[in-house]
Formats: C-alpha cells, sequence, structure tokens
C-alpha cells in the first residue's frame, strides 16, 4: 500500500519532468530551425549579385548603386533639388571609376520635372509612359511590368532577381519591340534591379526603393542613360528624405 501511494506521488512528477523535457526539446529545434532559416537568408543576400550581363544596359544600375553609395556614406544634409543633384555631379567628377557616366550628354537638371515626379510619383510614372515615343505593345509591357515590381517589392530580393531578368529576357528577344523601346525599358530595368538590391542589402534603412525612385529612372531613360541615373537618384534621396523628418 505504501508503495502504491509513492508512485502515485512520483508518476505526476515524472510527467511534468517529462512534458518540461519535451517543451524544451521542442523550443531548441524551433530556435535551430529559425537559426538556420536567417542564416541560409543572410548568405542569399551576401551571395546574390544584382547583375545582369545579358542586359546591355546594365551599368545604368551598377552606376547608380555606386554613386549612391558614396552619397549615403557622405551623409549630406542637401534638402533641395539643385543641392543634391549638384553633389551627385561633384560625385562623378572625383571618381574616376565612374567616368562611364557621361554627364555632359545630360542636360540641365529638370527642376520641376523632379518635383513633380516627387509630389505624385504614380501619376508621373505612368504619363511618362503614356506619353512617351515607345510603341504602344513596349508602353503596355513597361507598365505591366512597373505595376508588378510595386506589388511584389516586398518579397524577398532572390525572387525579384528572378521576376526583372526574366522579363529582361523576354524584351531582349521580342521582335516586336523596337531598338529604342528595348534601350528605355532595358535601361529602366537595370535602375530598378539594382535599386531594389540596394534597399535589401542595407540593414540601416537609410535607403528605401518606391515609385518615385523608379519613375525619376523610367523619365530620364527616355532621353539617356545618364539622366536616368541622375534623375532616379535625385528623386529616391529626396523622398526618403521626406520619409525621415
Amino acid at each position: 500500500m505504501k508503495n502504491t501511494s509513492l508512485w502515485l506521488v512520483i508518476l505526476p512528477l515524472l510527467i511534468v519532468s517529462c512534458t518540461n523535457d519535451s517543451i524544451n526539446d521542442t523550443e531548441r529545434i524551433e530556435n535551430k530551425v529559425g537559426n538556420k532559416k536567417s542564416g541560409k537568408l543572410n548568405r542569399t543576400m551576401q551571395n546574390l549579385s544584382p547583375e545582369n550581363s545579358a542586359n546591355a544596359y546594365d551599368i545604368a544600375g551598377k552606376l547608380h548603386n555606386d554613386i549612391l553609395e558614396i552619397y549615403l556614406t557622405g551623409n549630406y544634409q542637401y534638402t533641395t533639388i539643385a543641392e543634391v543633384n549638384q553633389q551627385i555631379e561633384s560625385i562623378v567628377a572625383a571618381n574616376t571609376n565612374l567616368v562611364a557616366l557621361n554627364l555632359n550628354e545630360n542636360s540641365a537638371v529638370d527642376l520641376e520635372e523632379i518635383n513633380e515626379i516627387i509630389t505624385n510619383p504614380q501619376s508621373k510614372l505612368e504619363g511618362a509612359i503614356a506619353n512617351s515615343s515607345m510603341t504602344s505593345i513596349a508602353k503596355l509591357s513597361l507598365s505591366n511590368f512597373m505595376n508588378t515590381i510595386t506589388t511584389l517589392e516586398n518579397e524577398e530580393y532572390e525572387s525579384l532577381y528572378q521576376t526583372i531578368v526574366s522579363y529582361e529576357s523576354s524584351v531582349m528577344t521580342d521582335p516586336q519591340f523596337t531598338s529604342e523601346d528595348k534601350r528605355i525599358i532595358l535601361t529602366t530595368s537595370s535602375v530598378v534591379r539594382y535599386s531594389l538590391y540596394f534597399a535589401k542589402e542595407r540593414k540601416d534603412k537609410d535607403w528605401d526603393s518606391s515609385v518615385g525612385n523608379r519613375a525619376g529612372g523610367l523619365s530620364g531613360a527616355l532621353e539617356n542613360s545618364s539622366t536616368a541615373i541622375t534623375r532616379s537618384l535625385v528623386t529616391g534621396i529626396l523622398i526618403n528624405n521626406l520619409l525621415a523628418d
């Protein structure tokens, strides 16, 4: 009888102990899985490059990020379109590795155009496409692409990269697009691809890609690559400044 009573006391304690051990084991497993996922994501970002060598206008996006990195590192506090644009021009002039960007081909900065993009980016994006010299099929294609990016921009970069590169490949091989259609679209997509990478890569959130940043790139691409880069940068920097205030 005493033995029976003793087991009645010990048995609940054993059950509680086993239950706690099971919970702790489950938590340890979940933590390991979570850490592995986090580590895998970090390694993916470290190994993934925004480059797409198949795109003949890939340099536009690369220079966009190179200049942006230098600008943000300088911690400049400029608040006007003219000031930001002037600093970008100074950065290009002072860095020989940016000579591929020929600012001489660039017309004077269009203060009104940039201000309108900052004020109403989506409307300016749609207007730039509709009023461009592109063919109707190219306009529809680029409009759909930009809408897709806006919808997916919170996805992981690897997914975004695959979406953009796949789109670029379809544009390059589509005989319905003129050479000018392809130049505008591929310059724009290059800036978009690199800008999104910069936003995902940076942990301090000094920079977020935006509709305005992309609208600036597209608006500039209608003229040339230099204007696409500078207009995207100036617009994006000022929009980020406004969001930070």
